[in-house]
């Protein structure tokens, strides 16, 4: 199999290491004791790991062989609410240029199989990256209002 296969697969890894990293920060996030951002990350937890299992499903299906390696969690520290939000978009914005680099690797070997499983990845970054971008402006607006950080944590927890 190709070399872009081989960076599915890394990508497949990426996917599961992005749950863990949304682990931590759903960990930080219980430890403040917001709920309803608890629920919101845990969530994406299950996202990522959806991604990943999408990943694997199309890999297998043409014939690769999936590998897994160690999965890096991160330290789990975090300054503040908004520090963990910030983050989990700066991650967003680090998935987002690997799929385009795949999109791009498949578009010039003209792979249209696995240019079909990235369109779909690429439309799904929009998404992440708009709505956390919406969280980190909305936070950075909040401030350390208390009253500010419950209301946005009521809102979370309806995802």
């Amino acid at each position: 199999m190709s070399k872009l296969y081989d960076d599915l697969n890394e990508q497949m890894n990426f996917e599961l290491e992005s749950a863990y990293i949304y682990a931590t920060i759903s960990s930080y996030l219980d430890d403040m004791n917001m709920k309803g951002m608890v629920h919101y990350i845990d969530s994406q937890v299950i996202e990522e790991t959806e991604h990943a299992k999408r990943i694997k499903a199309f890999l297998q299906d043409v014939g690769y062989r999936v590998k897994y390696r160690p999965l890096n969690p991160g330290d789990g520290n975090f300054a503040s609410i908004e520090d963990a939000f910030q983050k989990a978009l700066a991650h967003e914005k680090v998935v987002t240029a690997r799929i385009h680099n795949l999109a791009d690797a498949a578009k010039e070997l003209g792979d249209h199989r696995a240019l079909n499983l990235l369109a779909w990845f690429v439309d799904e970054q929009i998404e992440e990256e708009d709505t956390f971008g919406a969280i980190v402006e909305r936070l950075g607006r909040i401030g350390n209002s208390w009253n500010g950080l419950y209301a946005l944590d009521k809102e979370l927890s309806k995802r």
